[in-house]
């Protein structure tokens, strides 16, 4: 498992190297930050026991490459609850550092599907040719669901700064490296136009989101955009106050997405197992969402999640929730108005051709397992 391992990564690394994305290997995880460690092998990470496919044929093996934080939620739920083995599939989640670096192991078949964040440096892969197919919702602000928020420094607030958009001018707000472009960027960029003011009126600072904590207690940020269970933490440590969520700012804008590669797009009856065990595990979740907080199948789903990202079971229930779309869809407007706002940035400087901007979406998948299994109301 080791040598197979190092085999990976060095695949990644190289391809990475010669994209252009960076040749750094994945850090280890800070403790209590939610994110696995990348050095261990895919088969610690939680598994399924679920029964095989009827008539006891052995499942089709796919390696699913995540981030093990909440985000990746549907992914935890497909396995640990039987989705992916109810259609077929042996579904082995391999840990990764950050999603960047899963982009080049789809591209080279070394994973068959994975966490995808739709960012500046996704287009820019993609528009030197790194093949990559957007197929599911992995996280989008529904209202209510707004999991990543803009915080404000407590000491900040009190003084009469920071409680609005518009009253951000001036002030030290952090963003994950690289910092503006990123989708949270974009999304702040959105919400600061709608108030006559842009990025450009900030003082942007690429901080992770654990550094934000300690930035915030001592005051070397004012503001910043964090997501769970981070936020959490900060209001319980009483820091910072929540200025809003980013449900509010762009509601049901996508935050990050499922890609497949190309090689498991082109096997269509797979492909479509994997889509519709996905859906399915979106719905389970969300219903299990709408049960009371003190739910038997509440509990467990909390433990679920918990065990998957290393987090308490506590934090896993004050925290607000990742939001999917019941019929696993991503919002392609909002992705598209994030290339194009990336675009007019001049953080993506060479354009993605029509082909490429045609052959980057897979939502043909999820409309035809969608006609098989049927619609819910997205509301």
């Amino acid at each position: 498992m080791r040598a197979r391992w190092r085999t990976l990564m060095s695949s990644i690394a190289l391809l990475v190297g010669l994209s252009g994305c960076g040749t750094s290997a994945p850090a280890p995880a800070t403790p209590g930050s939610g994110v696995a460690a990348t050095t261990a092998p895919a088969a610690q990470a939680p598994t399924a026991t679920a029964a095989p496919a009827s008539g006891g044929a052995a499942r089709q093996h796919l390696r699913l490459g995540s981030q093990m934080i909440v985000q990746d939620v549907a992914m935890f739920v497909g396995v640990e609850r039987g989705h992916f083995q109810q259609v077929g599939l042996d579904v082995e989640i391999v840990p990764f550092a950050n999603a960047s670096e899963i982009v080049p192991a789809l591209a080279t078949d070394q994973l068959d599907a994975g966490a995808v964040a739709p960012n500046v440096a996704m287009w820019n892969a993609v528009a030197r040719g790194v093949p990559i197919k957007i197929v599911l919702d992995r996280g989008t602000f529904r209202p209510g669901f707004g999991n990543q928020a803009l915080l404000v420094r407590k000491e900040v607030w009190d003084a009469g700064r920071g409680h609005s958009l518009a009253d951000l001018r001036g002030l030290v707000v952090a963003l994950t490296p690289p910092g503006a472009p990123t989708s949270s960027g974009c999304i702040l960029g959105y919400g600061l136009q709608r108030v006559g003011q842009s990025l450009d009126d900030l003082t942007i600072q690429p901080i992770t989101f654990g550094d934000m904590l300690g930035a915030m207690a001592n005051g070397s940020i004012d503001a910043g955009i964090l997501i769970e269970p981070f936020i959490t933490r900060l209001l319980h440590q009483g820091t910072a106050v929540k200025l809003m969520g980013l449900d509010e700012i762009y509601p049901n804008f996508t935050i990050g997405v499922v890609g497949i590669s190309g090689k498991l797009y082109a096997d269509r009856d797979t492909a479509k197992r994997f889509v519709r065990g996905y859906i399915q595990a979106i719905r389970d979740y969300n219903a299990t969402l709408a049960q009371p907080p003190n739910s038997p199948d509440r509990a467990r789903m909390d433990q679920l999640v918990a065990s998957f990202s290393k987090l308490d079971v506590e934090t896993v229930r004050e925290m607000v929730p990742t939001g999917l779309n019941p019929n696993g869809a991503p919002n392609q407007e909002s992705i598209l108005y994030c290339y194009n706002y990336f675009r007019e940035q001049g953080q993506i400087p060479q354009p993605l051709s029509d082909a490429q901007m045609r052959e980057v979406w897979g939502l043909d998948l999820v409309d035809e397992v969608l006609d098989e299994i049927g619609r819910l109301p997205e509301s």
